[in-house]
């Protein structure tokens, strides 16, 4: 039950966040080991004056800003999971965005399995009932 928040300083066009959606929804799948169906992936879109690196104000001309925020279950993933979707993530929004920030993170957040839940139930509600 993954979420995925992708923040960038540029809008886009219907057709850039489809392929956010749909490929990031696919890397979760396949990288990480997710079910798709349960997967959540939010894009929210802001000016570029209102990202600073360094101190300094974007412009439209500078590279986006973009910072990646995925949230899953604790130890669900490996090391070399998360490092292949952070590689991953990188490259494809630099496919469908183009030029981003060198300062672009990603992070991977890993949640106790009692600390959120899907549908009402905590994870490790959830894990304990299909025991």
């Amino acid at each position: 039950m993954p979420y995925i928040n992708i923040r960038l300083g540029d809008a886009l066009s219907n057709a850039q966040k489809d392929q956010l959606y749909q490929k990031t929804t696919l890397f979760m799948n396949t990288i990480m080991g997710k079910r798709r169906e349960v997967t959540v992936v939010h894009i929210q879109e802001s000016k570029s004056y209102q990202w600073a690196t360094n101190g300094l104000t974007l412009t439209d001309e500078d590279p986006v800003g973009v910072f990646v925020d995925i949230k899953v279950t604790e130890r669900t993933n490996t090391p070399e999971e998360k490092a292949e979707m952070i590689s991953q993530t990188v490259k494809m929004l630099e496919d469908v965005v183009g030029t981003i920030q060198e300062a672009c993170y990603v992070i991977i957040d890993d949640i106790p399995a009692n600390s959120w839940g899907y549908n009402g139930k905590t994870q490790s509600a959830r894990a304990s009932s299909t025991l």
